[in-house]
């Protein structure tokens, strides 16, 4: 295997590739693992903000149909999918939390991660209330299914907790349940939700974001290398295949860069500072 580095140039004919440097398997292989940070902080931001993005249009159907003088079976329908499509974006974030904190961090991260998960479970209603309201609603069905007018007649829709209660797979929150009014609203549970996830997610880029600055750092020193173009990677089975043309390339998109410095530089917890010597170089 031949193991290559250089960089895409943009010529009157459109892209083309640029061979600078043959490099060893174990120097392609420490390009390609510095290289590949930016998209740790990328992955699990977009799991956070499908959570925030659907929990959002839950809490705001919810709102407007507090409005309606009645609600229909297609409004009905439609608050269901928004409240499941929640629920499931947050066991996907917890899912990821737990690969990606394994995964680049180890299990003893993995395990912090998991502990600070348990930790809201056990101390919070609503976090564990959320958490097991997706094996209802993939075992069991709809949640929302009452619509109730108050006294000052605003409208809603509610879950009964009779209805809720017949589920046998509630564990530690069917104690909770017992104690709720017999009319539930989840708007209150699906805010409280969103704040722990949002801890768990700040914490995350807390912990990896000195590893994606390096990463960052190392790709700006690759783009001045090739005088502004984007680097690349090439590797070919051999040197008939090389001289063929026949590569397989690692590219590298400037933007998944940017992206995961703007997330850090948004952290309330983090401050980027850049030398002047750096400023017009960053990303």
């Amino acid at each position: 295997m031949i193991y290559l580095k250089g960089y895409r140039e943009k010529t009157s004919e459109g892209w083309t590739i640029q061979i600078t440097k043959h490099i060893t398997e174990k120097e392609y292989n420490s390009h390609k693992d510095s290289l590949a940070d930016a998209n740790k902080i990328n992955a699990m931001t977009d799991v956070h903000n499908l959570v925030v993005r659907n929990g959002s249009e839950f809490l705001d159907y919810s709102s407007r149909l507090k409005n309606e003088a009645k609600i229909d079976k297609d409004q009905y329908f439609e608050a269901n999918r928004l409240l499941v499509n929640f629920l499931s974006s947050v066991s996907m974030f917890i899912d990821y939390g737990e690969k990606y904190h394994s995964k680049y961090f180890g299990k003893d991260k993995m395990r912090e991660f998991q502990n600070k998960t348990h930790f809201f479970y056990d101390n919070h209603i609503s976090y564990r209330f959320i958490a097991i309201l997706r094996n209802y609603a993939m075992h069991y069905g709809f949640l929302l299914f009452i619509t109730h007018t108050s006294l000052d007649g605003t409208n809603g829709l509610f879950a009964s907790k009779k209805n809720l209660l017949r589920f046998k797979d509630w564990k530690h929150v069917k104690e909770d349940i017992e104690k709720m009014p017999e009319l539930i609203s989840f708007d209150i549970h699906v805010e409280i939700a969103i704040l722990f996830l949002k801890h768990l997610y700040e914490s995350f880029i807390y912990d990896i974001a000195p590893i994606v600055l390096e990463g960052i750092k190392y790709y700006n020193n690759l783009i001045k290398e090739s005088n502004g173009y984007p680097p690349i990677l090439a590797k070919s089975k051999n040197e008939i295949d090389y001289k063929s043309g026949i590569l397989s390339l690692s590219d590298f998109n400037p933007n998944d860069f940017a992206k995961a410095l703007e997330v850090i530089k948004n952290h309330p917890r983090i401050e980027v500072n850049f030398t002047d010597e750096r400023r017009d170089d960053i990303l």
